[in-house]
């Protein structure tokens, strides 16, 4: 039987190639991972142990689960899973505010990116799709001038920004990935990750839409 609370849609995204698969969960997967940390870890696992953190074939997932966005307490933490470079082990970080949500009200369990853009880029995710646009007008700045950017551009409802600032873009081992409330992964370097591949920010833009099981 079909779990539900999914939207049963994870966007693998290339960064090399400016490419973005968007595949299923397999039923299996759900069961014994559930979402968020579990599926995120098994990815990174899946990715090789022995991959460099800082490598384009690093992964870095952005993961919620099968009750984010909906009306169940404590539902709404974004898990960033990836390799990292400060411990060389997995690390998953976990970041409040409307992250989570609202990259499930837009239509995904999660994203995958892998690789490495050639200049600074920004994933912009909307109506179930995943657009990798320029971010130079960004690169250099920090965290508030960054969401003020995107809020400037895309209009302040129904938005989130989750971005790194300069010591994500110059690889500081510790850095975090913040959202537009302040909200930090801060754990294990995972905007040092982001800054690796030249991601600069994910912006969500998408309208509640309570989710049910």
């Amino acid at each position: 039987m079909a779990l539900g609370g999914y939207a049963d849609k994870v966007a693998w995204v290339d960064l090399t190639t400016g490419k973005t698969e968007y595949k299923p969960i397999p039923e299996e997967d759900k069961l014994k991972y559930v979402g968020a940390r579990g599926l995120g870890v098994k990815f990174v696992y899946d990715n090789g142990p022995k991959v460099d953190a800082l490598s384009p074939d690093n992964i870095l997932c952005f993961m919620n689960g099968p009750l984010t966005g909906s009306e169940a307490n404590m539902s709404g933490r974004l898990a960033i899973v990836t390799k990292s470079p400060l411990t060389g082990t997995v690390t998953d970080s976990h970041q409040g505010g409307w992250s989570a949500a609202r990259l499930r009200w837009a239509g995904f369990d999660g994203l995958v990116f892998k690789g490495k853009a050639d200049k600074p880029t920004y994933a912009y995710i909307h109506d179930g799709q995943v657009e990798l646009l320029d971010a130079s007008e960004v690169w250099g700045k920090g965290v508030h001038d960054t969401v003020k950017h995107f809020k400037d551009k895309y209009g302040e409802k129904d938005l989130t920004v989750i971005t790194i600032g300069p010591a994500g873009e110059n690889l500081v081992k510790f850095a975090a990935w913040i959202n537009e409330n302040d909200r930090a992964s801060g754990r294990g370097g995972t905007g040092c990750v982001g800054g690796s591949k030249n991601l600069k920010a994910v912006v969500h833009k998408a309208v509640k839409k309570i989710v049910k099981g």
